[in-house]
């Protein structure tokens, strides 16, 4: 090589020009050109503390790939040479406590994911409806599942009064895409909604929510049911469900890419954040004329009935009775499951706590699921 021509290999020589225990400059100079480039580079105590926390993310990766080798070492290399084939589509939230890899404990290539704020889909959304297209026509997933979550922080916004202030972009785009949930609270006619609608009336200014509020929780499940209903009625959906219809006339089953056509199910969950649990909403849509397999899941009414007697038991010592025991209370409470529940069968408990107004609401859920085990 000439050398003229080491004239235009670039190096980096750092130079420290000031240094202090919690304060440093550094300049880089790129050198090998006709007039070095000079960047000045500044360090201090907080970014060494941001870049320690980023280790987190290198220590757990580290976890995950020790982890995988132990457990599955041919998985990784499996999904890179043959592709994925996840079974299952899942639409949740952004919201960094509900992962799905980690709720579910799925290794990778199980679930096919689209995630955002407060788990929509709308048809408009063309990044939702791509993910929808790809899982369906090319992938052949088997099941599509809508997973909302308790104390979920946009649904808590759509209830709340909305900034009165200057809208900045940031807000803007949020309170924009969280409408649809408002539409939502604005015209259910679900008990616990429209009471805390009744209840919000009077006030000036609507802040969010408690996590137990039964409205708010009630209008965690409708959003997903609105989800899972939008799915359903969607073009890729019914032309998905009139393939399958035509094939099994004609005996041609493909799709898109690979394989035959298989059998979509889409299916309505909800996430407690509190225990981990995950509860079905008993909205399961699937193509004309098949059956629907059971979720694994307990139903949202069973659970909550259980709930709410397990509370009432456990705060009897802060409650008191009331001797004139209405006979549709001693109804409710004939259908108890625990042995708690069937030994205050007799009396109407009053909660002089707040949650005692979400057991009640729980409890009037179990006429929707009479026959679920």
């Amino acid at each position: 090589m000439h050398t003229s021509g080491l004239a235009f290999v670039a190096f980096a020589a750092i130079s420290t020009v000031f240094t202090h225990p919690t304060h440093q400059v550094e300049e880089l100079r790129i050198v090998g050109r006709a007039q070095s480039a000079r960047i000045a580079r500044e360090t201090t105590t907080e970014a060494a503390t941001s870049v320690a926390g980023l280790e987190l993310l290198s220590t757990g990766n580290k976890a995950f790939r020790e982890n995988i080798a132990k457990s599955d070492p041919a998985l990784l290399k499996t999904l890179t040479d043959e592709g994925q084939a996840p079974p299952f589509m899942f639409i949740g939230c952004s919201d960094s406590r509900v992962s799905e890899g980690t709720v579910f404990n799925a290794k990778p290539g199980t679930l096919f994911t689209q995630r955002n704020i407060a788990n929509q889909f709308q048809s408009s959304d063309a990044n939702a409806q791509s993910v929808l297209s790809y899982a369906v026509a090319e992938l052949g997933v088997n099941h599509i599942i809508v997973m909302g979550h308790y104390g979920c922080g946009g649904v808590a916004a759509s209830i709340a009064s909305p900034p009165v202030n200057q809208i900045d972009a940031a807000n803007g785009a949020i309170q924009n895409w969280i409408e649809p949930i408002r539409e939502i609270f604005r015209t259910s006619n679900r008990t616990e909604i429209v009471e805390l609608r009744s209840k919000n009336a009077a006030l000036s200014v609507i802040e969010e929510p408690d996590v137990t509020e039964p409205g708010f929780r009630a209008l965690v499940e409708e959003n997903v049911k609105a989800g899972v209903r939008r799915i359903a009625a969607d073009s890729v959906i019914s032309n998905h469900f009139a393939a399958l219809t035509a094939a099994t006339a004609t005996g041609k089953v493909t799709r898109a890419e690979r394989g035959a056509l298989t059998d979509v199910f889409i299916h309505g969950w909800v996430y407690d954040i509190e225990n981990g649990e995950i509860r079905d909403l008993g909205i399961s849509v699937g193509p004309p004329g098949k059956a629907i397999p059971a979720p694994p899941f307990d139903a949202v009414a069973k659970s909550a009935v259980a709930s709410a007697a397990v509370h009432e038991v456990s705060t009897s010592a802060a409650t008191h009775e009331i001797a004139n025991t209405t006979s549709s209370a001693a109804s409710s409470m004939a259908t108890a499951t625990t042995e708690e529940m069937k030994g205050s069968a007799g009396a109407h408990v009053v909660s002089i706590k707040r949650c005692e107004k979400l057991c009640q609401a729980k409890r009037s859920l179990a006429p929707m699921w009479p026959n679920r085990n």
